[in-house]
């Protein structure tokens, strides 16, 4: 399915450490926006007010350079690899993401991570990640430079997961002890709070064995009515999974213990969403 798809970017010059702002030039006020369609999804986006933003920590950089070359991947690798390997997997996959990234003297990304996401799909998230650190970037001139850009993939005409409270995760998390261990060690020395967001589909879990009816006395004929115990009609309904789950991190040391996070809560039995799927957002 085609879909319109739309990018925005905000482009901003910050300080350089210990220096004078550097001066505008006229095409740094100039506005441009870019839509484009292409097979498999919706993205938003835009350019000039909402474009890269760059902070210039140590050095320069040629801001527009940069602008040209996240509108050339969010066009293009971005929308025909990443985008539609997600709706592959996921019909229903949407969100907005919020990108960090270093950039070397060499015009190469050092590192980077996810500010913030809502996609709910690590596989899609790295698969941006890399995009980004294979491009060639401008070089910056006396020191690296940071940037940051955000933008986000639009609902289709597919049926959207049913929206979940934070407490259908995290009350399950709370009883069960080895997955929330597990989780406290991928957060161990991590300052600030990671987010997840994940998409959760139906899943069958084993049932004991219904109990047999109990044997009718020597000479008395079976009672029909006496069969396997069923289930109340309030019994809480389990078998619930993720399908997959997305995380953005508060920092560069914290980005490094995502997969370890995304990991430890696979593991994690949850209550079904009925079914179809649910996305739920929370934080750890």
């Amino acid at each position: 399915m085609i879909r319109t798809a739309f990018i925005s970017a905000l482009l901003l010059s910050l300080l350089a450490c210990g220096g004078e702002p550097p001066p505008k030039s006229p095409s740094d006020t100039n506005d441009s926006s870019e839509t484009s369609e292409s097979g498999g999804g919706g993205r938003r986006s835009g350019g000039g007010a909402g474009g890269p933003s760059i902070a210039q920590e140590l050095g320069s950089i040629d801001q527009r350079g940069v602008e040209k070359m996240t509108n050339a991947l969010l066009n293009g690798k971005l929308e025909s690899e990443c985008h539609r390997q997600a709706r592959g997997r996921l019909e229903y996959i949407t969100g907005d993401v919020k990108m960090f990234f270093r950039i070397d003297q060499a015009g190469k990304v050092k590192y980077s991570y996810f500010e913030d996401s809502t996609l709910g799909d690590r596989e899609t998230e790295k698969c941006i990640l890399d995009l980004f650190a294979k491009a060639d970037w401008p070089k910056p001139i006396g020191g690296e430079a940071e940037v940051r850009n955000g933008f986000g993939w639009t609902p289709g005409d597919e049926r959207a997961p049913a929206p979940w409270t934070p407490d259908k995760v995290l009350m399950p998390l709370e009883k069960d002890k080895d997955v929330k261990e597990n989780v406290g060690k991928c957060k161990a020395g991590v300052t600030g709070d990671f987010k997840v967001t994940a998409y959760v589909e139906p899943g069958e879990v084993e049932k004991p064995a219904p109990e047999p009816p109990p044997e009718p006395k020597k000479g008395a004929k079976p009672d029909p009515k006496k069969g396997p115990k069923k289930p109340a009609a309030d019994e809480p309904e389990h078998g619930g999974r993720f399908k997959a789950i997305g995380v953005s991190s508060p920092n560069k040391d914290a980005a490094e213990k995502v997969d370890c996070l995304v990991d430890a809560l696979k593991m994690l039995s949850l209550p079904s969403p009925g079914s179809y799927a649910a996305k739920v957002t929370f934080t750890l």
